[in-house]
């Protein structure tokens, strides 16, 4: 496994998690130059989070997309059931990227998120 994240800058120039409503929100790139063949994992502590409560793919480089590598995101785990049905999983400290096409190593490039947690 081997991704770089890298937290953009706001239109203040501030490149950490800021305050939306009661979480926080980053916007931020993350470089996978090595991929794992079971998904990317990425921790919240690398958007200077403690825990993950949404992931949204924003964009995704010429790079990705030339390379023929389908990418999707997995968010946090939910539950299933009629009692906790929809409710985060305990583990919301960590998720998933992956590439359908890629194999063990493959460099698939940039995937711009933005992520909603609580520092």
């Amino acid at each position: 496994m081997a991704n770089t994240v890298t937290i953009l800058a706001d239109s203040k120039g501030f490149a950490r998690p800021r305050a939306v409503g009661d979480e926080y929100v980053v916007d931020a790139v993350i470089d996978i130059t090595s991929y794992t063949s079971n998904g990317e994992e990425v921790l919240a502590t690398a958007f200077g989070l403690s825990t993950i409560n949404c992931v949204v793919v924003t964009g995704i480089s010429v790079d990705t997309l030339t390379g023929g590598y389908e990418a999707r995101m997995i968010a946090p785990e939910v539950l299933s059931g009629a009692t906790n049905g929809g409710k985060y999983h305990a583990q919301t400290d960590r998720f998933q990227i992956h590439a359908k096409e890629a194999s063990n190593t493959d460099n698939i490039g940039e995937i711009r998120v933005r992520v909603w947690g609580l520092i």
